[in-house]
C-alpha cells in the first residue's frame, strides 16, 4: 500500500514544506493543496480558517491520504486544535507546523527569541504560551508580525529577493534585533524561501526554519522519489509558473473547488 502525505497551505508558503519532504524521499505519494482562492488566511476570521481547513483535511481523506501537515502557522494557531478534535474518529495523522518550530526551540539554550510571522498568529499568542508550556517560562518571545506590508504577497508571487524584500525584512527584524534576540523563528512558511537573504543581512543570528524542523517527526523510510500531485483553489497556471520558478521542477498544477468538503475536479 502506497504511503501518502497531504500538506496544504493558503498559498505558496507551503511550497517549502513540499520541497523538504520530496527531497528526503519518505513518501510513495506526496499531496499538495494550496488554498489560493482565499489567500492570504492571516486577514480571516479564525471561523473561516477552522471551517477552510478542515474541508481541506477532508478532502485528502477521500484521496486515502493517512498523514496531513498543516503548513501554515496561521491555520496550525487557530485551527489544529479543531481538526484534532473533529478528526478523532478519522484514521490520520494530523502535523502543526507550529509543533515542529517548538521541537526545535528545545535544542536551543535561547534566553530571548524572536518570532516572525502573520498578524492572525501573533494575535494567538500560540508560540509564546507553546515556548512557555513545552520549553521554559524563562524565554522571552517577541512575535512581530510580517503580513502588513507587501512581504508575502511579494514572495507568493516568486519574488524571493531584490529592494521590497530587503526593506520589509528591516521593518520587521531589526526591532526583534534591539530586542538582543539569540535566535530567530521563521513562524510563516513564505519565509524559508528568503532565508538566504536573512542569513545575508543578519548573519549573526541563528534560524530556525519548521519546514526542516517537521522532518524528524515524520516517517523515516527511505523510498523512491515519489509520485507529486499539486493542486490549487485558484488560478493553477499562476500557480504553476510560480510553483515551477521556487522549485525549480516541472510539475503540473490542477485546479480544484472545494466547497462543503466536496471536490470538483476541473
Amino acid at each position: 500500500m502506497s504511503k501518502k502525505i497531504g500538506i496544504l497551505d493558503s498559498g505558496v508558503g507551503g511550497l517549502s514544506v513540499l520541497k523538504e519532504v520530496v527531497e528526503r524521499k519518505i513518501y510513495d505519494e506526496v499531496y499538495f493543496l494550496g488554498d489560493t482562492k482565499y489567500f492570504p488566511y492571516g486577514i480571516k476570521k479564525v471561523e473561516f480558517i477552522q471551517e477552510r481547513v478542515s474541508e481541506i483535511v477532508e478532502f485528502f481523506t477521500r484521496l486515502d491520504i493517512g498523514e496531513i501537515i498543516i503548513a501554515c502557522n496561521t491555520a496550525s494557531a487557530v485551527a489544529y486544535d479543531y481538526l484534532l478534535d473533529k478528526f478523532k474518529d478519522y484514521d490520520i495523522k494530523i502535523y502543526s507546523i507550529i509543533l515542529s518550530a517548538i521541537d526545535g526551540i528545545k535544542n536551543t539554550n535561547w534566553k530571548k527569541m524572536g518570532v516572525l510571522a502573520t498578524r492572525r498568529t501573533k494575535e494567538s499568542k500560540i508560540y509564546p504560551t507553546l515556548i512557555n508550556k513545552f520549553v521554559s517560562q524563562d524565554i522571552e518571545v517577541y512575535v512581530k508580525s510580517c503580513s502588513e506590508g507587501p512581504l508575502l504577497e511579494t514572495i507568493e508571487n516568486g519574488i524571493i529577493d531584490g529592494e521590497i524584500i530587503i526593506n520589509e525584512l528591516k521593518k520587521c527584524i531589526d526591532p526583534l534585533i534591539d530586542k538582543d534576540i539569540d535566535g530567530l523563528v521563521l513562524g510563516c512558511t513564505h519565509l524559508p524561501f528568503i532565508k538566504p537573504v536573512i542569513e545575508r543581512l543578519y548573519p549573526q543570528i541563528p534560524i530556525i526554519d519548521p519546514s526542516q524542523e517537521i522532518l524528524r517527526i515524520l516517517s523515516k523510510e527511505d523510498l523512491a522519489n515519489p509520485i507529486v500531485k499539486v493542486y490549487t483553489t485558484g488560478d493553477s497556471v499562476g500557480f504553476e509558473r510560480i510553483l515551477n520558478k521556487l522549485l525549480n521542477v516541472g510539475w503540473k498544477v490542477e485546479q480544484v473547488e472545494i466547497e462543503r468538503s466536496e471536490m470538483i475536479a476541473k
